[in-house]
Order: structure tokens, then sequence, then C-alpha cells
């Protein structure tokens, strides 16, 4: 449906035109007609569905320019959406309607204000409340429910909702756990449920890809993987925060620019390379779970995780940068066959991954997820008759002394001869796939592989 069938204010669907938003989403389509009313809601929908203008648009069009006090409140987790927000409202301010809105921060919390539209992160908005004029308000929008509740804010939030506000309150969320449910129950009232998931946090755009890293370190595998897939523009979400260093002195060595943004970075310097990134002077951005919850680029084509988040439902977060706005994208997840206990997880909730191994410096399709489709261990039968064999002298009818040590040894003896001759097929298989030149040289014990230099190139 298009937004001049919608909304019947014809220099309203002026201004979206103008703006490039012509065709409403389906997550503005069916929430439309409830906000439109200032009906109590929430509404599940994919990250990247268009629910920042779901919001907006009933407001504006609601918005009374005369009463010059506060008259609605938009809640978010980050203050990095808080400006997103903020700068979304500025494409109407003055070519729709001359009202006024203000974003909340720290630096600005204990001024008096009577802005008719307010932005503000949880904390924030608590903080600022004393000195708020809310009489004349009507409208609570809490945008990201989800990610409110895994940045820490369950607290505030619940606060927020406790407050003797006699609003509409409208919750948005890509997912609704337990205590999301347990907040609306509580509070919100909704009059409506809209469910536009259908059982999916992100869009169908997004297209999920496990990749085998197989035992590289974190910044060769990553340097060698962009070098292979040579994405546009790209976030690379790192969950511990000690890796950021070497993956940022990696991506300098290869010459590949970028920008890097995390909790403990100075705020401006955060501003800086989040504006570097978003206006185009890097297509790469290193950032972690905390500094990057808010990042929303149209333009994000690539998002890679070089491990996974330690709460297994920001994955979902992550990937949803990327696909924005019914656009395709991709998320790359690394991993190692040792390591897939959360890999199988995100499949069993659902995540339809493709399988990738990075070898060398190409990355290869593979059939199944490495350690997740083995078949059932069988005995090894050509291990067996090698030790029937060789058992075979030292039997007889007769007692011998020390037969249950020498039978023990040459157990022994056999196993580790055929685990040498494993080792030396696989390291003959890696070194005809990625062109190395890795040599076996068996000590007692261990085992060690020893790389010679490339004889020919």
């Amino acid at each position: 449906m298009k937004f001049s069938e919608l909304i019947r204010d014809g220099k309203l669907v002026s201004v979206l035109e103008q703006n490039g938003f012509t065709d409403a989403s389906p997550v503005q389509e069916q929430a439309f007609p409830y906000l439109d009313k200032n009906q109590s809601a929430l509404i599940k929908a994919p990250t990247g569905s268009g629910k920042t203008l779901a919001y907006i648009v009933p407001l504006l069009l609601h918005l009374d320019v005369e009463n010059k006090h506060t008259q609605a409140l938009i809640v978010l987790p980050t203050s990095i959406l808080v400006k997103q927000v903020e700068a979304t409202l500025n494409l109407f301010k003055n070519t729709y309607k001359a009202f006024s809105e203000e974003a909340l921060t720290n630096e600005n919390k204990a001024k008096k204000t009577d802005a008719q539209i307010l932005i503000a992160t949880p904390d924030v908005f608590l903080s600022a409340y004393p000195n708020l004029n809310l009489k004349y308000a009507s409208r609570l929008v809490i945008d990201e429910g989800d990610m409110i509740l895994f940045g820490g804010f369950e607290e505030q939030l619940n606060e927020i909702l406790s407050l003797n506000l006699s609003w509409s309150k409208v919750l948005f969320s890509a997912s609704v756990d337990e205590h999301l449910n347990r907040l609306v129950r509580r509070y919100i009232g909704a009059e409506r449920t809209i469910d536009l998931s259908s059982g999916k946090i992100n869009t169908e755009y997004i297209h999920h890809y496990l990749v085998d890293i197989r035992h590289a370190e974190k910044p060769v595998a990553l340097v060698r993987f962009l070098n292979a897939k040579k994405p546009y523009k790209t976030i690379v979400f790192v969950s511990k925060k000690e890796d950021i260093p070497p993956l940022d002195e990696a991506l300098k060595k290869a010459s590949i620019p970028h920008a890097v943004i995390y909790g403990e970075l100075p705020k401006r310097e955060q501003k800086r390379a989040y504006r570097l990134f978003e206006e185009g002077e890097v297509h790469l951005l290193l950032a972690s779970d905390i500094a990057a919850r808010g990042v929303d680029i149209k333009d994000v084509s690539d998002v890679i995780s070089v491990d996974l988040p330690y709460d297994i439902l920001y994955y979902f977060h992550r990937a949803g940068r990327a696909g924005r706005f019914y656009k395709e994208g991709n998320s790359y997840v690394f991993y190692n066959n040792d390591d897939t206990k959360k890999a199988r997880e995100l499949m069993n909730r659902g995540v339809k991954f493709t399988f990738l191994s990075l070898k060398g410096d190409t990355v290869k399709e593979e059939r199944t997820l490495s350690s997740i489709d083995k078949m059932p261990k069988k005995n090894n039968e050509v291990l067996e008759k090698l030790i029937k064999q060789k058992l075979r002298p030292l039997r007889s009818n007769e007692v011998r002394p020390n037969y249950k040590k020498k039978r023990r040894k040459m157990i022994a003896f056999v196993k580790s001869r055929h685990k040498d001759d494993v080792i030396r097929r696989n390291i003959d298989r890696r070194n005809q796939e990625e062109g190395t030149h890795y040599s076996f040289v068996r000590k007692s014990n261990p085992y060690t592989l020893n790389k010679k230099k490339n004889r020919s190139k």
C-alpha cells in the first residue's frame, strides 16, 4: 500500500515522497490504524522493517503545534538511536509542521524543557523527569523493547511504565520474551498485539552463513575472509573487548580502511567513527556489541560476527544491521568445528545457515556444519586388524612372563603408528587444498607440525 492511500494529509504524503518514502511497509500499514487512534499496542516486527516511521507518521499527524508543551515521549536503548530518530524527525520539521523536539542527553537532562516531542534513553529520561512538564503528553513510544532489556535497562523500563501516566503506550520489539510479556501484561494494557514476525526476528532478506575458520587466529581469518569476499559495507562484531586491538592492528597491517567503536571509547571518538562509516569515508566498522547496538544505516550489506554474543538472542540484532529496508543482506559467523554449541542453538531456533569454510585465501561452500552431522563413531576396522596381526606372535598356550605388559605396549605402538598415518594423510590433503607445505615430524610424544618455506611459486 502507498502512503497516499494510507494517509489523507496530502502535505505529509508529499514530504514523505520527497524523502524517498512512497510505499508503506507491512508494519507501517498494519500499525497505522491503531496508532492513528492513539491506542496502546504491542507491535512485534523484524529488525529493519520500518518501525520508526510506523510511529513517527501518526505522531506527527496528531501533533498540536499550537500547544507548546510536551505531547509525546520516545524511549530508545542507545544515544545513537536517539540521534537517529531525531534526524528522522528533522526531515519533517518545518517542511511538514513547525514543531519542537529535543533529544535528552546526560548534558542537558537537568535543563527544563517543553519540547513537543522528547527522545531519550531510559536512564536519561528518569534523571530528567523531575524537570519535565508532562501535563499535556498523551503518547509513550518504546522502540526496540528487547534491545532495552538486553542493554540492562529492565529496572528503568519498569520504572517508566509504572509512572502514573495516563498515556497510550506503544511498544515495538523484534522479539518478545518472558520479560517483555510480563511488562506488557502489567503495564501497557495493549488493545492490540500486532505480530509481523512470522516467528522470525530478522527479515527474510538476510542470508545467514556459518564460516569454519579452521582454527586460524581471528585477525588472520578476518583479513583472509575480507580479501576473499570483498563485502561492500560491513560491520564486524566482537563480543570480547580484548579482541578489538589485535583485529584493529591486523586490519591496519593489511591496509584495510576502517573505523573502530566500543564502549570505553570517548563519546566524541564514537561519534566520529560512526560518522566516517555512515558517510562512506570507510566501508568497514569494527564494533563491540555495547557500542554498536544502535547502528542503523540503510546501506550496510554485510555483518561479520568473529564470535557469537554471550546472549545468543542478540545475534539476531547483529544480523539485523544488514538487510534493512527490504534490501538483501548477509550475516557471517566465524566458528571452529570443535565449538559449535551456540551455532546449534541458533539452528534450533530456526536459523537456516549456509555452511562455508575458509581454506587459505578462499571461501568454499560445505555440505554441513562440521561436527553436527557426523555419523555415529564406528569401530576402526583397519586399526583392529593391525592390532590382531601384531598380537598374533605374542600368543601362546604357555604362560609367558610380562605377557599383559607386552600386549599393552604393542597395542599402544600400533595405535601410535596408525595415528601417524592418519595425520600424514590429513596434512597431505590440507597441503593439496590450501597450497601449503606442511610436514609431519614425529617426536616421542606429542606430534608436531613444522611449516616449510614455500619451495615453488
